[in-house]
Formats: C-alpha cells, sequence, structure tokens
C-alpha cells in the first residue's frame, strides 16, 4: 500500500513538473520577439531623450537599478506602475516573464521604489516626524 501511495506522489510530482503554464506555450518565438521589440520602442520613447520616464539603467548589480526622470515622478500611480511592469517584461526578454527592479530618483541618487515578487511598491517619501525627547 506504501509503494502505490509513493508512485502516485511521483507520478503527481512529474507531472506538475514537466507541466508548462498555457499561456508560455501559446506564444511562439516570433510573437515574443515581436512584443519585446515593441516595448523596446515604447521605452525609447520614454527614456532620456522622450517624455524622461527613465534616465538610464545599472544592470552591473541585481537586482537591475532603474534610474527614473522627472516623467517619472510627475506620472500618476496607474502610469508608473504600467511603466516598470514594461521594463522589467523587458529585461526579462519575455511579455510572460519579469526581472526585478530597484527604482532610484536619478536626481538625488536614493531608492525610491521597487519591482519585485510583491509587485510594484513606491516608499513613502514623506519624512518622518521628530519624536520629543
Amino acid at each position: 500500500m506504501r509503494v502505490l501511495g509513493k508512485i502516485a506522489i511521483v507520478i503527481l510530482a512529474s507531472a506538475l513538473f514537466f507541466s508548462s503554464p498555457g499561456s508560455a506555450q501559446t506564444l511562439s518565438f516570433k510573437d515574443i520577439e515581436a512584443r519585446v521589440s515593441e516595448y523596446r520602442k515604447w521605452l525609447d520613447q520614454a527614456g532620456s531623450k522622450g517624455s524622461r520616464y527613465w534616465i538610464r539603467l545599472d544592470s552591473s548589480k541585481r537586482p537591475h537599478r532603474l534610474f527614473v526622470g522627472d516623467g517619472f515622478m510627475h506620472a500618476n500611480a496607474t502610469e508608473k506602475e504600467e511603466f516598470v511592469e514594461i521594463f522589467s517584461r523587458f529585461l526579462a526578454g519575455h511579455p510572460d516573464k519579469n526581472m526585478l527592479i530597484d527604482i532610484f530618483d536619478a536626481s538625488t541618487g536614493k531608492p525610491i521604489g521597487e519591482y519585485g515578487f510583491g509587485g510594484f511598491r513606491l516608499f513613502d517619501s514623506r519624512p518622518e516626524p521628530l519624536t520629543p525627547k
């Protein structure tokens, strides 16, 4: 009886391990390449010579460090999140995958947010209140 249970677990585990997600399977290599190319064009327009959403990318460290500019700072919350999500997918090289990103203010060099396993998050930029001594 124990042997049958172990066999069932091995079969179930192998089925889960070797099955691929349905959405990733429907995209061909050409579809992926075309979508990533669209991301590149859009990001070029949103870059330092365009609407200045981003200034530069430091990919020498992990997670990547994305330095954002004035366009990003003046965008609304939805636009910021969509921009970072597209940038993350572009870095990953696949429309269904994401790359971890730390977001920095290009003018100050300070971290202002992140994009990771928990999604998009901007840090609270308000100064901490002074506590009486």
